[in-house]
């Protein structure tokens, strides 16, 4: 049991989702040669947990887009700075007629 790691796959895209049974069916693949595109692994996950693990991956993944801004700009250790809004001004409303 110590030092087992899970087997590593390269995939560059997700060819194909499916739903059957309480479970989404993700197939992720290769670019292969030209337009060919070769399948790599299946994985399967429970449909009550999709959503949870979408979120952490967009979470992890906004998270390592920050760092590598942070390091990009030079302030290594600072969240990187969120722009802000500008403000617009709410259009004041026509007086009806009399």
């Amino acid at each position: 049991m110590a030092d087992e790691t899970p087997d590593e796959y390269f995939a560059d895209l997700i060819s194909n989702v499916s739903h059957a049974n309480g479970v989404f069916r993700l197939t992720f693949a290769q670019q292969d040669v030209g337009t060919d595109v070769r399948p790599v692994v299946k994985v399967m996950i429970p449909a009550n947990q999709l959503q949870g693990m979408m979120r952490s991956i967009a979470s992890a993944a906004n998270e390592i887009r920050e760092k590598v801004q942070a390091q990009m700009d030079g302030t290594i250790g600072e969240p990187a700075a969120t722009p802000k809004k500008p403000k617009t001004k709410a259009k004041a409303k026509p007086k009806p007629k009399k």
